[in-house]
């Protein structure tokens, strides 16, 4: 139904996940575990809360409200109309409320997940739903399906997005094979049907994720996801040699410190603003361009990019524009500072997963993927805007969720 992308689909899966989350606090025990996994990411969750019900409240016009109000104002002449810093107050509330959607699925997924058959079936439905949209891909570019899946190369296209999250699921699926069946060391359980099922189906959703964005041509999608990969097997290997949580991040974080400098010379060709990582036409970016300059500091509000970016289109443009990536979308929509508290924020996601991981005795793949997820969404967002897409934020939140509610267990090292 996500992927329907319809407006009847995502009030279906609002009331599901609302059913689901009323269902899954009244388990044994759920609120206290739920509690334990999510109280540091607390501030997370609140603070977009906070901004977007601020950017609805009237405010001081002269202070903090967006200038169209004292415009309008103006032109109506109607001195006392209220200002607010969102443009469109209905379209942020809609946000708001599409955002407490996301916050309850992946709530409810820490509480589900929390059992292990649970983890395991939700790691197997978001494999076959991210593989199956990359074969929606390569099924679209034969000629007797073209144009059944619309809208698969555009910046706000969830299928491109949906290929790199397919190929960290598949992976944790081939880690989850591998894991299961031979941590035991008997040479017998290389025959076993269950280990070639789970290696065969994940290198083949792993393939056909990797052909998906070779035919959409998303080259620095490609490295960005062999980034991601790279971290699951980089936790796999520091756990068979024994590393422990905080010696295995430092390194980590060593290793990165040195892509990125190898990443300088590319950055500085590209251009340092947030436009530069975008490859997109001129004519596509010039609406997204000329908002960035003029947004205000605090930003347009949330979920207004479709309505302020009309009085940007040039006469006669036949498509609406669309934000170039995500991180200009949202420092359009909030300012340029939420996307350095959004990151922020990312990066705590990413070394509480990565810790657990790591940490964990056994079951090490969920977090890994959730880890390796946030990773590859961060950097993803620069690319393109499909962090924009319903489609995705569900995925996401899915995956993430599943990653916080395993990244501790009975097996894990206390004194790691």
């Amino acid at each position: 139904m996500a992927n329907a992308n319809g407006i009847f689909a995502w009030h279906v899966v609002a009331l599901v996940t609302a059913a689901m989350l009323a269902i899954a606090v009244r388990g044994p025990e759920s609120g206290t575990s739920a509690a334990q996994s999510l109280k540091q990411f607390l501030p997370v969750f609140l603070i977009p809360v906070i901004w977007m019900a601020l950017q609805l409240v009237p405010v001081p016009t002269f202070l903090l409200a967006n200038p169209i109000w004292s415009a309008t104002s103006i032109a109506l002449n109607q001195p006392s109309l209220p200002g607010r810093i969102s443009v469109d107050p209905g379209a942020t509330l809609q946000s708001l409320f599409h955002y407490l959607v996301d916050v309850a699925l992946l709530v409810s997924t820490v509480i589900i997940a929390k059992d292990r058959q649970r983890a395991d079936t939700i790691l197997i439905v978001l494999c076959a739903v991210t593989t199956f949209m990359s074969v929606e891909v390569l099924l679209g570019r034969l000629d007797l399906l073209a144009g059944t899946i619309p809208q698969t190369g555009t910046a706000t296209s969830p299928f491109p997005a949906a290929a790199a999250l397919a190929v960290l699921a598949n992976g944790a699926l081939v880690a989850r094979a591998l894991e299961r069946r031979l941590h035991q060391q008997d040479i017998r359980n290389l025959a076993s049907t269950q280990l070639w099922i789970g290696v065969l189906s994940g290198l083949f959703g792993m393939a056909a994720a990797f052909a998906a964005m070779s035919a959409l041509e998303r080259g620095a999608l490609l490295a960005v996801t062999g980034w991601g990969l790279t971290v699951l097997v980089f936790i796999a290997t520091v756990r068979h040699l024994g590393f422990r949580s905080w010696p295995s991040a430092i390194l980590f974080s060593v290793l990165a410190a040195v892509a990125g400098l190898m990443a300088v010379p590319h950055s500085r060709s590209a251009g340092l603003d947030l436009l530069g990582f975008v490859r997109l036409p001129a004519e596509v970016v010039a609406p997204a361009k000329h908002l960035l300059f003029d947004a205000p500091i605090l930003g347009n509000g949330v979920g207004t990019f479709g309505l302020t970016s009309t009085a940007y289109q040039g006469f006669g443009a036949a498509a609406s524009a669309v934000p170039p990536s995500t991180a200009i979308l949202v420092a359009i929509e909030s300012g340029r500072f939420a996307i350095v508290i959004l990151a922020g924020f990312a990066a705590q996601l990413f070394f509480v997963t990565f810790r657990g991981a790591v940490r964990r005795g056994r079951d090490f793949f969920f977090a890994a993927a959730a880890a390796a997820g946030v990773l590859v969404v961060l950097c993803e967002s620069f690319l393109d805007s499909s962090l924009s897409s319903r489609t995705i934020q569900t995925i996401v939140s899915v995956m993430v969720g599943l990653g916080l509610a395993q990244s501790a267990g009975r097996t894990s090292g206390a004194n790691h």
